[in-house]
Parts: C-alpha cells; sequence; structure tokens
C-alpha cells in the first residue's frame, strides 16, 4: 500500500508530490494523460511577483516579457496600465510542467502515465489504465486532477456549473505588442472577458470566457472581429475554468484537493499557477504534519486562510464586473479613468493579491464613488 496517492500530474500535483517524496513518503502520482504537460489550455501568463516569491526557474519556458495590459471596455474606452519593468512572463506552458515532471523524476517520484481515476473507496483507488481496470491501495489521496476534478467529485459530488467559465483560446499569428497583454470586456462576452496575450511580436494567444450556455465558439468568432484582430488562426481549444469561491471543504476522510481541483483559482483572471503551487507547498505540509506527528488532516483547511482571503476577494471582483452591464462597464471606465486608475495601478496593483491595492483605493478620495462596492470586498 502506497502512503500518498495524488492524482494528477500538473505542477500543482507534482509539486505535492515531489515535496513528500523528498521527505521520505511513499507516493504515487497518476495522470490520465499519455504526456505531462498536454492538452494545453492554459494562456500562460503568470506574475513576476509570484514567480520571485515561489523560487520558479523559467529557463527554457520563458517566451516573453510583459510590462502591463491594455483594457478595454465595451465601447473601446482604454485603460493603459504599465511599468517600467516586466510585471508579468509568457511561459510555454507546456515546458513548464516538464520542468516539475523532470524535478519529480530526480527526486524518484514514481509518476504513472494514461492512468485515470474512476472512484476512491476508503482506501482503494479505482483506476483505468490502458482500456483495463486497475486497483491500487493508499492511505491518503490527494486529487490535483484540475477543473473536471474525480477526487472533488468523489467527495462532494458534482458541483454546481454556475462555478465554471466555458473558455475558448486559440494560437494565432499577426502583429502584437509584445510588451502589452489586452483585456477585453463587453459586447460578445458575457461572464468573463477576453484576452490576447503575445508569446512574441507575431505570435499570441487570444481567448474568450463566458457563462456556461452561451455559444462560445461564435461568441469567439465575433470578439475577434469586433475586436480588430486580423490573425491567422493556427489551432484553437475549448475548456473550463474555476470561477467560485475556494472549497470550504478540501478535506473528507484521508482525500484532499489542491489546486485547480479546490477552485485555487482567481476568478477574476482564471489564472491558478502562483495561487495552485502556493495551496501545493500547504497541502504538502499538511500531509507531512499528520503522517509524523498525527495532525488532523483537516487542519490544511485551516492552513490555506491567507490563500483563501485573496482568492475571495478575486471571487467578489468578479462577481461586481460580472454583473455590470455593457453601459454601467462604460460608465466605471470613464470614471476610472478620470480618477487616475492607471497610474495608481501601475503603483499599487498586483494580479495575484487584490488586497494590496484595494485597502488603498477604499482610503483614496479619488475613489469614494466605489466606497460601497471596496469596502464590501475588504470585508470579506
Amino acid at each position: 500500500m502506497a502512503a500518498i496517492s495524488v492524482i494528477g500530474a500538473g505542477p500543482v500535483g507534482l509539486k505535492v508530490g515531489t515535496i513528500l517524496k523528498k521527505d521520505g513518503f511513499d507516493v504515487e502520482v497518476f495522470e490520465e494523460h499519455r504526456e505531462v504537460g498536454e492538452p494545453v489550455n492554459c494562456g500562460g501568463l503568470i506574475s513576476r511577483s509570484g514567480v520571485e516569491e515561489l523560487g520558479l526557474n523559467l529557463d527554457e519556458c520563458l517566451l516573453n516579457q510583459v510590462k502591463g495590459a491594455h483594457v478595454y471596455a465595451p465601447d473601446g474606452t482604454k485603460l493603459t496600465l504599465k511599468r517600467r519593468k516586466t510585471v508579468a512572463y509568457v511561459i510555454d506552458r507546456k515546458k513548464f510542467d516538464q520542468r516539475f515532471h523532470n524535478q519529480a523524476i530526480k527526486y524518484g517520484l514514481d509518476v504513472r502515465l494514461n492512468s485515470r481515476l474512476i472512484n476512491v473507496r476508503g482506501n482503494s483507488l479505482f483506476l483505468e489504465r490502458d482500456g483495463h481496470g486497475e486497483m491500487k491501495k493508499s492511505k491518503i489521496v490527494i486529487g490535483a486532477d484540475g477543473v473536471n476534478s474525480a477526487v472533488r467529485n468523489v467527495m462532494h459530488g458534482r458541483t454546481e456549473m454556475d462555478n465554471f467559465i466555458h473558455t475558448m483560446q486559440a494560437t494565432a499569428e499577426g502583429s502584437f505588442d509584445k510588451d502589452f497583454a489586452g483585456v477585453y470586456f463587453g459586447k460578445y462576452i458575457k461572464g468573463f472577458f477576453g484576452w490576447v496575450i503575445p508569446e512574441s511580436s507575431t505570435i499570441a494567444k487570444i481567448g474568450i470566457g463566458t457563462k456556461l450556455g452561451e455559444n462560445v465558439s461564435e461568441s469567439f468568432d465575433k470578439f475577434l472581429i469586433d475586436a480588430g484582430l486580423d490573425v491567422e488562426i493556427l489551432e484553437r481549444s475549448s475548456s473550463l475554468i474555476p470561477s467560485g469561491l475556494p472549497m470550504r471543504e478540501p478535506v473528507k476522510e484521508n482525500m484532499l484537493i489542491v489546486g485547480d481541483a479546490a477552485f485555487h483559482t482567481k476568478a477574476t483572471t482564471g489564472g491558478g499557477i502562483i495561487t495552485g503551487l502556493k495551496a501545493a507547498d500547504i497541502c504538502a505540509e499538511s500531509v507531512m504534519q499528520h503522517m509524523k506527528h498525527g495532525k488532523s488532516l483537516f487542519d490544511y483547511g485551516k492552513n490555506l486562510g491567507e490563500v483563501n482571503k485573496e482568492l475571495k476577494m478575486h471571487w467578489k471582483i468578479h462577481n461586481y464586473l460580472s454583473g455590470l452591464s455593457n453601459e454601467k462597464m462604460n460608465k466605471l471606465f470613464a470614471k476610472l479613468q478620470g480618477a487616475g486608475i492607471e497610474e495608481f495601478l501601475a503603483e499599487h496593483g498586483d494580479m495575484d493579491v487584490p488586497s494590496k491595492f484595494i485597502g488603498k483605493m477604499a482610503r483614496s478620495p479619488k475613489f469614494w464613488f466605489m466606497g460601497r462596492i471596496l469596502m464590501g470586498i475588504l470585508r470579506s
């Protein structure tokens, strides 16, 4: 019987597994796909602050460095948020994942590909491998198996679909400003936004997210026209991203969930690499404390407090913006522009930690017109 089984060989699952393996535990990782890093549904934009905080090595993964973003209202009003230095990195997500895989192998972690979890009953894991059933025994099961988490479904049943955003993303060839990402609100995009993430001056990831039930492919095509994006689509893919609150109960019996599986994802942007890796550290430490010192696995939920606090702020900001009509969004952009939001966010903005600038906004007379909304976020 393995001491610990990790479901999912993305960066989050591999980080949890590697930490526990280095600490001497018997760990197995099960990945449903035949290759780590496939399929790629991520835009690949991660914050410089998060990279530095976590000490991530982006060698061979780095495609571009971004200094800011152009943010567009439905009527075309543009806010330009920029800094002199790099604020975010664009990475090759497949290579990024494979770096974690190579590190895991270096420490002797057993990563089993093409192994899909079907069910968990007590210490028994039921898997499918190459079309054949397989049963494994494990004391602890950690679900790092993404947005469609099988472990989460075993723990809590199917998650309500209004907690997800449906995305369509394409790799496109054209002419792009490699220093700036693009963010587009409104019109054909309901409940989220559109994006342009430049990998170079000629290649970018272009996508949109919409509420479930909308025709995302049709909306994507309309978005390209409306945004004036004259590009050649090289390939496209569709997926879901979590947009709900972080799971209130990330532990049940001998099972834990982490990363996208536990909604450790910023509802404002859909990004989950940095927050997921932070949660991975907490998950691994909580399991170690349980295995070595008999601490309760339920301490994991408490230990996530600081991560969940920021994620809840992201969720409140997302809920506010997604509830605005195009007309109200246009008026908001005009007011923010007049109040100097571009300069303010250039100095105080942080794409991972909204608490760093929301409080400052609430105390600034320039933004008192948003007082009730900002205070509601701060009281979360």
